[in-house]
């Protein structure tokens, strides 16, 4: 299976954790659904994380082909759109979570120190326009099959990178540390993603369709209306004792099984 005949599918999951600390995702979905996306707020973890490792742009950051355990409060799906070129310079796709490994919780081969694994970061980013061709050839080298990656599996082999380092591909890490991770910069967003579907629970999704409706909403009627039928149409209720993640990664993998 190549990259061509996969839906370069990307995934995006909140947090309740964010939430709780007063994120607004009935605005984020409002402005996706809209294809308007704002200005991401990042926590300060993440901005240190960006500092440390050289990632400017205020990207919004996207999984491929697979949702994580941890970001499952709401799961959005994307398409990436091919409307408007990348940059050649810019860079934003690694095979691991860039917070993840900036924070020591990607367990690398040699243990790295927090220079190391900007080194490391650097030698691992590859450009927006190569990474599909790059995921594409971590799949081959890694996996029997793409459906092994899209089940979270361990890669089944180690390639030696020029700076001699490796993810661990076992524990103690767990599938984030191989799931790839793409970063748009806020500014690239428009023209580049299509969300396609949106994953939540049957509460959180009549929570927003009230929000739609209240007196205090920025949206007019007419608006409301019409993301009403969106949401209609878009938003998937996963199944009693379903996960928002489990039913995002069942259905995207039946999409590429039906290539």
């Amino acid at each position: 299976c190549t990259i061509g005949a996969m839906n370069s599918l990307l995934t995006r999951g909140l947090r309740r954790q964010s939430v709780r600390d007063g994120g607004d995702w009935h605005t984020l979905l409002t402005s996706a659904v809209r294809g308007e996306w704002p200005a991401p707020e990042a926590s300060q973890q993440t901005l240190e994380a960006e500092r440390g490792l050289g990632i400017g742009g205020k990207p919004y950051y996207f999984y491929v082909l697979r949702a994580v355990d941890g970001y499952g409060f709401v799961v959005f799906v994307l398409s990436e759109v091919e409307n408007v070129a990348w940059p050649a310079h810019a860079r934003g796709a690694t095979p691991f979570d860039s917070g993840g490994l900036w924070w020591g919780k990607v367990a690398t081969r040699p243990e790295l120190d927090k220079a190391g694994r900007g080194v490391f970061f650097q030698d691992q980013d590859v450009p927006l326009v190569d990474w599909r061709a790059a995921f594409e050839q971590y799949v081959h080298t890694h996996y029997g099959a793409i459906n092994d990656y899209l089940k979270g599996r361990a890669p089944e082999s180690e390639s030696q990178p020029p700076t001699g380092v490796t993810t661990i591909k076992g524990q103690p890490n767990t599938a984030q540390a191989w799931t790839w991770e793409l970063r748009i910069p806020h500014s690239m967003i428009p023209g580049r993603v299509r969300l396609r579907a949106v994953y939540m629970d049957a509460e959180d999704r009549d929570d927003y369709i009230n929000w739609l409706w209240d007196r205090d909403s920025p949206l007019t009627d007419h608006e409301s209306s019409q993301i009403r039928r969106w949401v209609e149409n878009n938003v998937i209720v996963p199944k009693p004792g379903e996960t928002a993640v489990q039913a995002a990664n069942d259905e995207i993998a039946l999409e590429i099984a039906n290539g």
